[in-house]
Parts: C-alpha cells; sequence; structure tokens
C-alpha cells in the first residue's frame, strides 16, 4: 500500500488527519530541542531543519552504504537497525550492495508527512491571517515567512521511492538482492552452458520487481537483451535504468563508480537505438570509443 493511500484512510477516518497529530507528537510545529553534541546546551531545532537533517542522512546512506555495513552491524534482515557490533568486520568484504534502502524509505516516509505537515500549516496560517485582516483586527502581517521557523528554507521532495510514497519491504529489498548477484556473479559465469540462456533475464525479473526503486539491475537486464538482439527491450530496461540512476545520483552497486553505471547505461541505450551489439570480446571491449 502506498504512503498516499494510508494518509488518505487518515484523512476519510478523522477530521484531525490521526497522521498529522503524529507528526505534531514527533515533531512540533515550533521545532524540538536537542542537547548540544560539544557544549550539552540546548538547541531548539526547527521542524524544516529537522526534515533537512532526514534527507541529508538519507543521501548519506545512500551515497556511502554497502555490505561492509550490513556486516559491521549484522543488519541479516535488512532493516539497519545498528544492532550488531562486529568491529573486527574487515574492509571492503565482497562489495556487495547494502541493505540500507528499507531503513531510507521509511525515511523517505516520514520525510514526505513533514513537508506535507508543513504545507498544511503554512496554508492553515495563511488563511487565519487573512481572515483576521478581513475582520478588520489587523494580522495580515502574520502571513508571511516566519524566518524563527526558517519558513524560507525549501523542503523539496526528491523523485526517489516514486518522490517519497513507497517503503520498500526489508525482505523484498534482501530478496532483489540476492537475485541480482545471483545473475549478475553467478549465471554469468555459466552464460553460454544449457539451460542457462534464460536464467539471467528470470533472475533480474524477478529483482526488479521486488525492488523497482534501484537501476543496476534494469541496466544490466538492457545487457542481456542487446546480446540477444532484443533491441526494443533492451532500449526500454537500459532507459529505465539510467533514470533510476540519474534520480539517486549515487550508486546501489558500489563495486563501480555511480559515473561509471552511467556511463554503460548510456553506451547500452546508444546501442539499443542503433540496432546493434558487438558479436565479439573485443567489440564489447571497444565499447568505450563512444561517439
Amino acid at each position: 500500500m502506498s504512503l498516499q493511500q494510508l494518509q488518505n484512510q487518515s484523512e476519510a477516518a478523522s477530521p484531525n488527519f490521526s497522521w498529522r497529530n503524529k507528526v505534531q507528537s514527533l515533531v512540533p510545529a515550533n521545532g524540538v530541542t536537542v542537547r548540544h553534541i560539544k557544549t550539552g546546551e540546548d538547541v531548539l531545532v526547527s521542524r524544516r531543519v529537522v526534515a533537512v537533517f532526514v534527507l541529508m542522512t538519507m543521501a548519506d546512506f545512500s551515497d556511502q552504504l554497502f555490505g561492509f555495513q550490513d556486516e559491521l552491524f549484522d543488519n541479516k534482515d535488512g532493516r539497519l537497525e545498528f544492532r550488531g557490533n562486529n568491529y573486527g568486520a574487515l574492509w571492503p568484504r565482497d562489495g556487495m550492495p547494502g541493505l540500507w534502502m528499507n531503513s531510507i524509505s521509511r525515511m523517505a516516509a516520514i520525510y514526505n508527512l513533514i513537508v506535507r505537515e508543513e504545507e498544511m500549516f503554512i496554508q492553515e496560517k495563511k488563511t487565519i491571517s487573512t481572515a483576521t485582516a478581513t475582520a478588520g483586527s489587523g494580522g495580515g502581517e502574520n502571513a508571511g515567512v516566519d524566518k524563527c521557523r526558517d519558513e524560507d528554507i525549501e523542503l523539496v521532495v526528491p523523485p526517489v521511492f516514486d518522490k517519497c510514497t513507497r517503503v520498500l519491504d526489508a525482505e523484498e529489498h534482501l530478496a532483489a538482492r540476492e537475485l541480482n548477484w545471483e545473475a549478475v556473479c553467478d549465471v554469468s559465469q555459466k552464460q553460454g552452458k544449457k539451460g542457462e540462456e534464460d536464467r539471467a533475464e528470470e533472475l533480474l525479473l524477478s529483482c526488479v520487481e521486488k525492488n523497482p526503486f534501484i537501476g543496476e539491475p534494469q541496466v544490466v537486464l538492457g545487457q542481456v537483451y542487446l546480446t540477444e538482439a532484443r533491441f526494443e527491450e533492451a532500449e526500454r530496461e537500459a532507459e529505465r535504468g539510467l533514470t533510476r540512476m540519474l534520480e539517486w545520483r549515487s550508486a546501489w552497486d558500489k563495486r563501480m563508480t555511480w559515473e561509471g553505471w552511467i556511463a554503460w547505461a548510456r553506451v547500452l541505450l546508444m546501442k539499443a537505438k542503433d540496432r546493434s551489439w558487438p558479436q565479439t570480446s573485443w567489440g564489447i571491449l571497444n565499447l568505450g570509443l563512444v561517439r
């Protein structure tokens, strides 16, 4: 179920919007007071700055985390609750993609709710201010930007997780990662053997179905289709994968850099549109000579 459906159900069930009450209880309109990390003094943090911190944490996790952190914190269930303490884990392990997407999809949902609550709060404030001014009691000046609440900070909703409206199940994420790993690392070594021709496609399709929010498996699927001269399907998957990776601006599969993935995806998309693909290993190697 999408976040929007949950919100609509809450709004229909209660005129006070139960989700708004929850957001307000966690992060009140006037912000939250926290301890300064060095001085111990109380610091008031506005709700909009809290939202920015959530968004920055999402970006930090997506940019930095991979399988090594899962080993450090014994993140076997994919919820990334930092329960383990395996400080002897050796970097960088096997380079497998990390199980962080369930965690930041939940952050994204919270961020989305804070943004929506802020929009509604400001609109309500403007409505009250306008009504007060119309009644001749003054107050119109209260409709301006309140910098004490950091209302001059713009809260932008990123495109990931369908604009922060979907939560990726931890089990689905874990299963998708295993399917992708099997396709790229295991089946890839057996290509050409009897019974393996369609295995990579099957695994990658299942991976994308379970986790449609990442681009790398779709890019690899595009290569599978190019190898089989299925150019229309290759173009579709390469374009979708490229779009997803551009949305993230960081790699999910960090064995290659984000820039490397983008370059490879663009090569696949170009060749799919040209309706051509090399039939030799040297031809694959020379794909780096792009126009």
